[in-house]
């Protein structure tokens, strides 16, 4: 079994392992849609998310802020009052760019055991 396979949630580890099938199918860009989708509606059903921190450098700092930014980033304000979402700046990304997307996604889930 794959760590994917062990994601609970089961539209989540569909779409996850959909996303790892396009990596190897030659669709990294296609992949990091997905994945970046599949983050933002995970953020909308578990919103608790938004609120769990690390420390880096001493400080808190959001989780969910550990987002790669490698053209699909994640614009997060909780300030403001507005949902979190992904901008893209770009079109195209390389398979190492969507495994990174997919590795922080899997992780996410695996740890807070969604």
């Amino acid at each position: 079994m794959t760590r994917a396979e062990k994601i609970n949630d089961p539209e989540l580890r569909s779409r996850v392992i959909d996303a790892y099938g396009r990596m190897r199918g030659g669709d990294p860009s296609g992949a990091v849609r997905l994945l970046a989708d599949s983050f933002i509606d995970t953020l909308r059903v578990h919103p608790e998310l938004l609120e769990l921190t690390t420390t880096v450098r001493g400080r808190p700092f959001p989780i969910v802020a550990r987002w790669p930014s490698f053209g699909a980033n994640l614009v997060f304000d909780p300030d403001a009052g507005d949902p979190p979402r992904i901008d893209f700046v770009r079109d195209r990304f390389a398979l190492s760019e969507a495994l990174t997307y997919f590795e922080f996604l899997v992780d996410l889930a695996l740890d807070q055991g969604l």
